[in-house]
């Protein structure tokens, strides 16, 4: 009888231990996932930073290009800048749900495969465990 309650303490010792790492593994692949989308926003965002100064520049250029054409700078700004305007009004009263609900997606869809790779990995280790009991006994 002692060596069977010591036989389910220790068993109960090493569920607790399996969950607390399964646990662990968990947090530190949606950890790991949720960095990696947080970088990858980051880059994204320098990018269109960079090509947002890169269009503004250009319609600068435009805009003067287009006020020598016209003889008035006032003129050839006011021209390149209806369209930008337009589109701004556009984009601020329709407030598209679409653009909203495509990171959201794109957030839900990467912690989903983080969970999906950490249970994977967990029952190829199971397996594995498993058959390596079965060759030793």
């Amino acid at each position: 009888m002692d060596q069977l309650s010591q036989r389910i303490k220790q068993t109960t010792n090493e569920l607790k231990d399996y969950f607390e790492t399964k646990f662990e593994l968990l947090v530190l692949n949606v950890s790991e996932r949720v960095t990696l989308w947080i970088g990858e926003t980051i880059q994204q965002l320098v990018a269109f930073t960079i090509l947002g100064i890169g269009l503004l520049l250009g319609l600068f250029a435009l805009g003067f290009y287009l006020g020598e054409l016209f003889g008035s700078t006032a003129l050839g700004f006011a021209v390149v800048s209806a369209p930008v305007l337009i589109l701004g009004l556009i984009l601020t009263i329709a407030k598209p749900k679409g653009i909203a609900r495509n990171i959201q997606n794109q957030f839900m869809n990467d912690v989903l495969k983080a969970l999906d790779e950490n249970k994977e990995k967990s029952d190829i280790k199971m397996l594995k465990e498993n058959n390596q009991d079965k060759v030793g006994n």
